[in-house]
């Protein structure tokens, strides 16, 4: 879900547009409810974690690598071998958590936010923006990132498959109690 400014939005709204686009994660609707519970804070775009396999020389390239493979659910190795089936020459697998942006015009708010964050397993985040509104970035640190072929050349064995998306789910998995218990703490935030 991706959305911007200075004023708190309508959630239902948003949710209702966002769903139609197609840019809403699926089963997020429950946790942005809930995180869009607090008067003087709302977010501004989430992702509850995703696996994702990126063709590319490295994934992170930009223009130099694209995702053709993403599910927010877990991975199965048959899906996995689907995509191995296909001709390309270097292949990434990369489950990641979720990361949330948020917004508020209180300072204490934002500082509240963050330390709730980071108290439920959301160590990498941050105030990212400040002045009228301060953004917030919430991101787990559950991830993986494991290259599957390399000039065309496939690193893994079936067994190996097998054992690397086990764990790909079970960072995926991670991440989602993680937004769980940050979801039910900023239900009871005092400062927003």
């Amino acid at each position: 879900m991706q959305r911007s400014g200075g004023a708190k939005p309508d959630i239902e709204r948003m949710l209702f547009e966002e769903r139609v686009i197609g840019y809403l994660d699926p089963g997020a609707e429950a946790f942005l409810r809930s995180l869009n519970a607090r008067g003087n804070l709302w977010t501004t775009s989430s992702c509850i974690g995703r696996i994702a396999v990126v063709e590319g020389r490295f994934h992170w390239e930009r223009g130099g690598s694209r995702i053709v493979y993403k599910t927010h659910d877990p991975l199965s190795l048959e899906e996995l071998l689907r995509v191995l089936a296909r001709p390309f020459p270097d292949l990434w697998l990369k489950a990641s958590g979720p990361i949330i942006h948020f917004q508020t015009p209180r300072l204490e708010c934002a500082l509240s936010l963050l330390e709730t964050a980071r108290n439920t397993g959301f160590k990498h985040s941050g105030i990212i923006s400040g002045g009228q509104v301060y953004t917030i970035e919430v991101a787990a640190p559950t991830r993986i990132d494991a290259p599957l072929r390399v000039g065309r050349r496939d690193l893994y064995t079936i067994d190996g498959l097998a054992v690397l998306v086990e764990k790909a789910n079970e960072a995926l998995l991670e991440g989602r109690r993680r937004l769980e218990r940050l979801a039910r703490s900023v239900e009871s935030l005092t400062s927003c």
